[in-house]
């Protein structure tokens, strides 16, 4: 078998990736910032919202009602 298998020159996905999150619900003053854990192949970034929804109602579904200002990887 000639050259190397290029899968094992890369590095492995990380467990998990952290994010600090600034957003504002809609329809509702004031502006929020909470921390959000994401875990490769389970959840991923555009997921953020319907995450912080069920933080907030317990409804993932209210996700629509997040508004994302600014999302940093920690």
């Amino acid at each position: 078998m000639s050259g190397s298998d290029p899968r094992r020159d890369c590095a492995p996905p990380p467990a998990w990736t952290a994010y600090r999150v600034t957003y504002t619900v809609a329809g509702r003053a004031g502006v929020r910032r909470a921390d959000v854990t994401l875990v490769p192949g389970y959840s991923q970034e555009s997921d953020i919202p319907r995450i912080l929804a069920a933080r907030l109602t317990g409804r993932p579904a209210d996700g629509r009602r997040i508004v994302l200002l600014d999302v940093r990887a920690l």
